[in-house]
């Protein structure tokens, strides 16, 4: 089961979470579009040790950009004090033009945040709170009450009293350029601002070439709770543990293994998927689904249900009688429903509702995922 966090801790941890992200880079690609290639393997780099942030420009004189990179493929990580929940991890998922997508989870609770940088602001344009699954998201925009929990995390001009007002009507204000800030990677040179609630004030502060390298919360009565920087990796994957169910080797039921999935900024999850399905080395013959075969499109849509679209080989490369093909279909629904933590999905083979020369669904009609024959 999922870890779940009260209301109040998640209020306390989503601008949080939302706002720590370090990153940017490369052309973002939806699961509905062109292919990207799949990484098999990413080479891991750390910084350590002390580090600067000083240079010869002016902080005043800087962009948005220069305190806060959009960089790929980049693993940071926070060391929390003061609550369980203040440690947490970030990752880029998906960036494209001016818009990136971040994963955030504290061990409690995974958020997905999509930033866009726009006239002079940095700001916040959409979250989805227990998002375990990765999809893009940079084309949403939040609406209505969500909309108005978002933040601007920095808006130009970068100069000391420059200040702000946030949708939920929170103050935030540039009050230093050249703040001292210690954390586990090193001694920084800082960009500060404040942020004023009514029981609480956040101080974030931003380093360039870097972004956010801490962030203090002063609740009053004593209680303080930081984040900061204990690492940063480039060239990592975002890693995941997707639960696949096959057909064991009597046809009787299926089976369930565990693969870890390997992520790079931009790449596509329909794509990952699909690799891990033709993978599957404890399962008879190796996969679950045939050589050749291609996920055209996947995602989650608003009615709860995931629809998938499979290539033309799903069907043609299955080679399997009744018992065994009810099996498959089972195991591949199970397992992209487990993935996105739905119950229905919606499975159409180039287009078309599914078909074979065993089982003929009707249009709009979808599997549910079943438990009931998975062995213990």
């Amino acid at each position: 089961m999922r870890k779940k966090v009260s209301n109040l801790m998640i209020a306390l941890l989503v601008p949080l979470l939302a706002s720590c992200s370090l990153f940017g880079g490369s052309d973002a690609s939806s699961d509905s579009s062109a292919v990207s290639s799949v990484s098999s393997s990413v080479s891991s780099s750390s910084d350590s040790g002390s580090a600067s942030s000083s240079s010869s420009e002016p902080a005043d004189a800087t962009t948005i950009e220069a305190y806060y990179p959009f960089s790929a493929s980049v693993f940071t990580k926070y060391l929390g004090e003061g609550n369980e929940y203040a440690s947490f991890t970030v990752y880029p998922q998906y960036i494209e033009g001016n818009r990136m997508q971040i994963t955030s989870n504290n061990g409690g609770t995974q958020i997905v945040t999509v930033l866009e940088l726009a006239d002079g602001e940095l700001r916040e344009v959409f979250t989805r709170p227990e998002t375990y699954f990765r999809e893009n998201m940079l084309e949403k925009t939040a609406s209505g009450d969500a909309a108005n929990q978002l933040d601007i995390l920095l808006k130009e001009p970068l100069e000391v009293g420059n200040s702000w007002m946030n949708a939920s009507g929170v103050p935030s204000e540039i009050t230093n350029l050249t703040a001292q800030i210690e954390t586990p990677m090193g001694n920084f040179e800082a960009l500060e601002v404040t942020t004023t609630y009514e029981a609480s004030t956040t101080k974030d502060y931003y380093v360039k070439d870097m972004g956010l390298v801490k962030r203090v919360t002063d609740l009053g009565d004593d209680m303080v709770v930081s984040s900061s920087l204990e690492a940063r990796n480039e060239n990592v994957p975002e890693t995941q543990q997707l639960r696949v169910f096959y057909p064991d080797s009597e046809l009787m039921g299926l089976d369930a293994t565990s693969i870890a999935l390997s992520y790079a900024t931009n790449d596509v999850t329909r794509t990952i998927l699909a690799e891990a399905l033709k993978n599957v080395p404890d399962a008879p013959g190796g996969s679950l689904i045939g050589p050749n075969v291609s996920i055209n499109s996947l995602s989650l849509s608003d009615d709860g249900r995931v629809y998938v679209d499979f290539s033309q080989e799903f069907v043609s490369e299955m080679n399997a009688g009744t018992s065994a093909e009810s099996l498959i279909l089972q195991g591949v629904v199970n397992t992209i429903g487990e993935y996105y933590g739905v119950q229905e999905v919606y499975l159409t083979v180039a287009g078309n509702p599914y078909e074979s020369g065993h089982i003929l669904m009707a249009e709009g009609a979808y599997f549910t995922v079943d438990y009931t024959n998975v062995n213990e």
